[in-house]
């Protein structure tokens, strides 16, 4: 079954980021195995990184704190298409909550400002952290990400949310805008 999988998808990593059903088509056709197994695997994959998210509240959540970084890269870089995460924060950088927002089959991704906006406010939210990720795995920003961080700064700001952070995300490693002095 081991192999199979690897057959699939190439990779441990690759198994951990497939969909249950490509998991399930994988598995073959025992079909009570199938569904069990496929199942399984993504229960498992969901209760670590529900771990790894519970491990940040109520912490100091700076962007350049290591287990902060490891989360980001374990929940996207394996993403097949570029997606947003914004983490809401307290005026002490205590993490409160995070939104996912898939993305397309594009090469670039909307950062949903309405929805955020909305959404920290409702929280009662005084900073944010925002991460994408790059599918290609270089996590260096683009041009277009450079744009879209300047004018969520200008909108955040007036609103007097702080954008502690727009962090990237590729195979392994992320770049903090911030730490780039790009913010």
């Amino acid at each position: 079954m081991a192999l199979r999988l690897i057959r699939a998808f190439g990779s441990l990593r690759g198994i951990y980021s497939a969909p249950a059903d490509a998991l399930a088509e994988a598995i073959g056709n025992k079909p009570y195995a199938q569904d069990v197994l496929a199942a399984a695997i993504a229960v498992a994959r969901d209760i670590g990184m529900l771990a790894m998210r519970e491990a940040l509240y109520g912490e100091p959540t700076e962007p350049g704190n290591p287990r902060l970084r490891r989360y980001l890269v374990r929940r996207l870089s394996t993403l097949r298409e570029e997606c947003v995460l914004i983490l809401y924060l307290t005026a002490e950088g205590l993490f409160i909550a995070e939104d996912f927002y898939p993305g397309a089959q594009c090469s670039m991704v909307t950062l949903p400002l309405r929805s955020t906006v909305r959404r920290g406010f409702d929280l009662n939210a005084r900073r944010l952290v925002i991460a994408h990720n790059h599918p290609s795995g270089n996590p260096e920003p683009s041009a277009a990400d450079l744009r879209a961080t300047r004018h969520c700064i200008e909108v955040l700001s007036a609103l007097e949310f702080a954008l502690d952070d727009h962090i990237v995300v590729g195979t392994h490693e992320v770049v903090s805008m911030r730490d780039r002095g790009l913010i």
